[in-house]
């Protein structure tokens, strides 16, 4: 069959319809939702969106409301020493934002132990957020989340969220790698860390501040 060519009109009006489709969507999004999806637009951050239904929603539940899905949100930053790949895990029925961020690097089994204790002494010093290590993989990974509840996002908190994870991965990053990779002793790698200055095994070099949230616009840009 020959194609159907549309005329102008046509092709305006289709474009308007469209437009109505997505503007309603976007209305019908949960506010935390849209507040984090403003503040990555506003600073050009690159992102993935993905849709995850609710698990045990009925057929009865389920509409093209976004206020009754999941969305996880995906996207790289880069630090001063590797990209991380970080993912915002939104959930509007439990009132819950969560952001993992993943290093870029899969722990040997040999080496998991050790990189355990490297976590757990790093997760002692922080205020917010904790290291976590998966067995079955080696993954290593920095897990935030906060209760919404009754409150909105703020562009402030949205980016203490985001920022201040990815910047305190790639903080402690050198001396995962040293503790890994060059058998450094795990106590010195954290002190060395916390102080602004990479583990002597390492060739990378940080910022000599030795707060997790210091200069973290500066220090990370999307991918």
């Amino acid at each position: 069959p020959q194609p159907t060519c549309l005329s102008s009109e046509q092709q305006q009006q289709q474009y308007q319809t469209a437009k109505q489709i997505n503007a309603t969507m976007e209305h019908d999004e949960h506010p935390m939702i849209q507040a984090v999806k403003k503040y990555l637009d506003k600073n050009s951050l690159t992102y993935q969106v993905t849709t995850v239904p609710p698990p045990s929603s009925s057929s009865s539940s389920t509409t093209s409301n976004t206020n009754n899905q999941n969305i996880l949100i995906s996207l790289t930053l880069n630090g001063h020493n590797s990209s991380y790949r970080t993912y915002i895990d939104l959930k509007p029925t439990h009132d819950r934002c969560s952001v993992y961020v993943e290093t870029p690097v899969k722990i040997p089994p040999d080496q998991r132990a050790r990189v355990t204790e490297y976590c757990m002494r790093v997760n002692y010093t922080l205020a917010l957020g904790a290291f976590e290590v998966d067995f079955r993989d080696g993954e290593v990974r920095y897990r935030y989340a906060v209760d919404v509840e009754e409150s909105a996002l703020s562009f402030e908190m949205i980016r203490t969220q985001i920022m201040v994870p990815a910047a305190t991965v790639d903080k402690f990053f050198p001396g995962l790698m040293a503790v890994t990779f060059a058998n450094a002793n795990v106590e010195e790698a954290v002190n060395e860390c916390r102080g602004g200055v990479p583990p002597t095994t390492t060739t990378t070099t940080t910022s000599s501040s030795s707060s997790s949230g210091g200069g973290v616009e500066g220090a990370l840009s999307s991918q």
